[in-house]
């Protein structure tokens, strides 16, 4: 089927929604909630030490201390900060091996069948956060455990509460996963699909702010440099005219994949028009007045002879919540397109700058204005 191809190949989706997160201001609420959910897993091994029911002798007792360390470990991460994409991945497989473990080392085969649901859990932040092919390792995994565990309770004598306990463990850890899994699938591709330009993969309008608001460090002890960069091509209107519009789409295909070359690695770019691109980075004058002048030659690289006009904005914000940043952005990007037009009066390829104006409401918020180019020639 179509679907499960194309979810099988869709690269996950932890980068994605942890900037989601973080743009809601909402990392700091799931750290607390996965740090105390594995702060608990390291809890319980320690304790069935003293159950019947519990690890018994030397392997046991290592295997419950080396789940504990894992559990520990892994909830330190998640206190102290947001894992990386690696980091995460590498939380899931010890998350895997430490399941894994407890359900080998447990004192009695019903006990080892019941700590198979432990693996419902790590299904659950894998559909969450990470691709088709992790969570499908995670679910082999967990019942190549599974069917380990409930042979052992029907060997143990009880076949039929092997066969029962291992279903409802198959519904809970590979089922209720699974089904969540392709339904977030379908609602990321299409809350994805809703912020990016379809022509050239660029982020779009609403995508552009999502993205920027996100680029903007939410714990910074200082006020942060944030420059918007507008860039429109001179005469595109002709260019379409005269070589219709088949032609007019190659050339903003070919731009947008010099901008993103051109761009920083953090940097947010987005088309916002028929021949309009909006730039986004964190940054201090002189670093956004060498992005402007690479955005210029990357349009200027096309095989086509395009040129663009560009105009810059640039002040200090203090906070990357979305309340206060996104209207913050906005006023840049007021400024930058009227900077924009200023160049294109001028006769278009070249940059001019401009602080943005200062917003009524934030008195520590401060523009700062860089200083013009000379104009660059055709």
């Amino acid at each position: 089927m179509a679907w499960a191809r194309q979810s099988w190949q869709q690269p996950d989706q932890y980068l994605w929604l942890s900037e989601y997160l973080a743009g809601r201001g909402l990392q700091p609420f799931a750290r607390s909630m996965i740090a105390s959910i594995t702060g608990v897993f390291a809890v319980v091994p320690i304790l069935m030490l003293w159950s019947p029911s519990g690890p018994h002798g030397r392997v046991g007792t290592i295997g419950a201390i080396t789940i504990t360390v894992l559990c520990a470990a892994m909830a330190t991460l998640w206190l102290i900060r947001w894992p990386t994409h690696t980091q995460s991945e590498l939380f899931v497989l010890g998350c895997n091996l430490g399941v894994t473990i407890a359900c080998v080392v447990a004192g009695t085969p019903v006990t080892g069948l019941f700590a198979c649901t432990t693996f419902a859990p790590v299904a659950g932040y894998v559909a969450l956060f990470h691709s088709s092919r992790l969570l499908l390792l995670t679910m082999l995994n967990a019942t190549f455990t599974m069917v380990f565990s409930a042979v052992r309770v029907g060997l143990a004598g009880d076949p039929a509460l092997a066969s029962g306990h291992a279903l409802g463990v198959a519904i809970a850890v590979l089922a209720v996963p699974f089904a969540g899994h392709v339904l977030l699938r379908l609602l990321t591709l299409d809350a994805m699909m809703s912020h990016t330009d379809p022509l050239t993969g660029l982020h779009n309008r609403r995508g552009f702010y999502r993205s920027a608001v996100a680029a903007i460090p939410g714990g910074a002890d200082r006020p942060v440099p944030f420059a918007v960069v507008m860039l429109d091509l001179d005469g595109f209107k002709k260019l379409n005219d005269e070589h219709g519009h088949a032609v007019g789409d190659q050339i903003l295909i070919s731009v947008a994949d010099n901008l993103r070359r051109a761009s920083r690695v953090n940097s947010v770019v987005a088309r916002v028009g028929g021949e309009e691109f909006l730039i986004a980075e964190v940054g201090d004058a002189a670093s956004v007045r060498e992005t402007a002048e690479k955005m210029l030659a990357a349009v200027a690289a096309t095989p086509w002879t395009v040129t663009a006009s560009i105009g810059v904005a640039g002040m200090h914000l203090t906070r990357g919540d979305e309340q206060y940043a996104r209207p913050m952005i906005e006023l840049l990007v007021a400024a930058a397109d009227a900077a924009m037009y200023e160049a294109k009066r001028a006769g278009g390829n070249q940059i001019r700058y401009r602080g943005a104006p200062e917003p009524t409401c934030e008195s520590d918020t401060t523009a700062y204005v860089m200083p013009p180019l000379r104009p660059t020639a055709s």
